[in-house]
């Protein structure tokens, strides 16, 4: 403890009046005569003690009130925590928490404009030369820079959210990397932020830079429930104009309580459907929306609800590519009849069929799938073009021809880099172990495509092997003796699908049975060209675009008015882009090469952010203590905080306590006096 104005302590000999006033009595005594003189005596005895301890109380009174009197206007203070002083004309830094979860609010105020609040008290702690560096999530050119004090209180009246969240390590960095270019005068870091977990966590298992004064000031509000949009899927990946599909969305509440909300579903800015969700904190749901695309094209689509006062993630973005036709080429010997059936059923395929003989090799190469059905011909130039197929990502099926060439077969399947044998299986129960097996409804393949999935309700259909294959693939059906009915092998971009039998009425029921038309169909939507991605967001690195156009070259991102040139690396249709860092905001982004859009991107914000929970100030005290240049300043209000930076600064100043003290004292001796006989 300290005094600002010690000279006053020489007051303290003005004890000495009173300690004089007592200890010399100028009353004379007057003489009074009793004629008992005996009982007079034990009453003056009484008196005087009494008297005794009325003078000793009364003393140590005014005593007291002269000591505190005088230590006020010595003014004491006990000295500042912090391991160094600010010398006249140093520098501080301040950084403020411009996130999203900033938006929220306590006594009925964001926190964002609280923190600005307290922040334009620093000034007052520091003296008027002192200049001031602020900077928030954005990390720009500019915030490397030292203002004066109006300079810095007028930056502070511009603070607006920003998309951006930074870690505690990130911002320590930034920090330490200013101070390095200020090592003549020492640093104060003032850290205004919500400390949601999502960023700061790892700040409590650090230990700053010990050449700074750390001040960090935590701006929270209760913890209210905030409702963000985790993921969104579609019930059939590929979207067909005029078919109904079914968009699923996962909703997360964090924080406590409940709410209910009503989240609309906006297609093109046309609300399509609409549905209620009641959200408990930390808890999960999932809700289903119904749509319809007219035709084929890209569909913007954005998902909103009404959640306050955190509402930068109440909308949600995201993009819907209806499916292109796919193109089926039916190659047979004679026949094909089944396959005409049921591809021609179905608008979203276009079917050519050709005999061996009259194949169009040109409509061939542009098709998505080829069912190759009982070929038995060395000729190499199909299995040229099928490769072709395949290397665009298109899908190759095959049906063995039910012949003894099994040379010619096995050749041309070499060709294709598929090794095949005779069979082994051998049927001794008329045609029993022929029978397929129930297929395994967990793979992908086959989602969506039993109703009832009891295998004991569904009769499965023959097909007597010709072959087997021993290329490794998946194996997608078996028969009852575990052999590989239908094996599916990557090759190129696209996959071979290998039946075992063949498609003659004595030789198979698959192409009468029920699952032949799901089986291939899935083929053929398996050959369909993957679309773009429904969204993206802030935090991923890099983004896949496709793109129908066969003459790319450089693209650029835009945004309204906006552009960027990112990092790009383009080949076959496929746009592969660094997306740029400066891109911090939720919306819909255009990938154009020059004045031609090649796609859109649907981009939101990072699922981090909309996790408001914080660190509580217990659990930042507890870190901060033992740590001389660290401090965790309570912001209740802003006169308090300007308080409570002085006696950081300054020391904590003592002389209010001694006034009260000392007119503590005066009223003692008052009442001393008056009440005490």
């Amino acid at each position: 403890m300290t005094f600002l104005n010690p000279f006053f302590l020489f007051g303290l000999l003005a004890i000495a009046i009173p300690i004089a006033l007592h200890l010399f009595d100028l009353q004379r005594p007057k003489k009074m005569i009793f004629t008992n003189v005996a009982f007079l005596r034990e009453i003056i005895q009484q008196q005087s003690s009494a008297r005794r301890i009325k003078h000793w109380l009364t003393l140590l009174a005014r005593i007291l009130f002269i000591t505190f009197l005088v230590l006020a206007f010595a003014q004491p203070i006990i000295n500042a925590t912090s391991n160094q002083k600010t010398p006249v004309g140093s520098s501080v830094q301040v950084y403020v928490d411009n996130s999203y979860s900033m938006q929220n609010e306590s006594d009925q105020l964001a926190l964002l404009d609280q923190a600005s609040g307290f922040a334009q008290q620093l000034p007052n702690a520091y003296s008027a030369s002192t200049t001031y560096r602020l900077f928030t999530n954005e990390f720009s050119g500019n915030d490397w820079q030292y203002h004066t004090r109006d300079g810095y209180q007028d930056l502070l009246t511009e603070l607006d959210y920003n998309g951006q969240s930074r870690t505690a390590k990130e911002i320590e960095r930034r920090v330490v990397s200013s101070a390095s270019k200020n090592i003549k005068s020492s640093q104060d870091v003032f850290v205004f932020s919500d400390f949601q977990k999502s960023y700061w966590n790892e700040l409590l298992a650090s230990k700053p830079d010990s050449q700074i004064n750390w001040h960090y000031i935590p701006i929270q509000s209760s913890e209210l429930l905030n409702i963000a949009i985790d993921s969104i899927w579609l019930e059939t990946p590929f979207i067909q104009a005029g078919k109904p599909n079914k968009l699923f969305m996962r909703a997360k509440g964090y924080g406590k309580g409940k709410r209910e909300t009503i989240c609309k579903l906006l297609i093109n800015d046309v609300q399509v459907s609409t549905t209620g969700i009641e959200v408990t904190g930390g808890q999960e749901l999932t809700a289903v929306f119904d749509f319809t695309l007219d035709q084929h094209s890209t569909y913007k689509g954005v998902i909103r609800f009404d959640d306050s006062p955190i509402t930068f993630d109440n909308s949600f973005y995201f993009t819907l590519n209806s499916a292109q036709s796919i193109n089926v080429t039916n190659l047979y010997q004679s026949g094909g009849n089944y396959l005409t059936k049921v591809y021609s059923n179905e608008k979203l395929f276009v079917l050519n069929s050709y005999s061996y003989a009259t194949i169009d090799y040109s409509k061939l190469n542009q098709s998505n799938l080829v069912v190759v059905e009982e070929y038995s011909n060395t000729n190499k130039a199909l299995a040229q073009n099928l490769k072709q197929v395949l290397a665009k990502g298109g899908n190759v099926a095959l049906f063995p021809p039910n012949t003894t060439d099994w040379v010619a077969w096995q050749d041309f399947m070499k060709e294709l880099s598929v090794l095949v044998k005779p069979t082994s299986l051998v049927d001794s129960t008329a045609k029993q172990a022929w029978y397929v097996q129930f297929p395994d409804t967990d793979q992908p393949f086959f989602k969506d495509v039993f109703a009832d999935k009891r295998k004991s309700l569904t009769e499965m259909p023959f097909s007597i092997p010709l072959f087997e294959t021993v290329s490794p693939g998946t194996v997608l059906l078996r028969y009852q003796q575990g052999a590989p009915f239908l094996t599916q092998i990557p090759a190129g971009k696209g996959n071979i699908f290998v039946f075992s039998g063949c498609l003659s009425d004595k030789m198979s029921s698959l192409q009468r049975h029920s699952i032949f038309v799901p089986v291939m169909y899935t083929i053929a939507f398996n050959a369909l060209p993957k679309s773009n991605q429904l969204y993206y967001r802030t935090t991923d690195q890099s983004v896949v675009v496709k793109s129908a156009s066969t003459n790319l070259s450089q693209v650029q991102v835009t945004k309204d008015s906006l552009s960027w040139l990112p990092i790009q690396n383009i080949r076959e249709g496929e746009i592969i882009l660094d997306l740029p860092d400066e891109i911090k905001t939720s919306g819909f982004y255009s990938i154009k090469q020059g004045d031609s859009t090649q796609a859109i991107l649907a981009i939101n914000y990072g699922r981090g952010e909309s996790d408001c929970t914080p660190i509580s100030k217990d659990e930042l005290s507890a870190w901060a203590e033992g740590k001389s240049n660290v401090h965790v300043l309570d912001a209740g209000n802003q006169i308090d905080f300007s308080d409570e930076l002085k006696s950081l600064r300054d020391g904590k100043p003592l002389w209010k306590y001694c006034i009260i003290l000392a007119l503590f004292f005066l009223l003692a001796e008052v009442l001393l006096l008056r009440f005490l006989k």
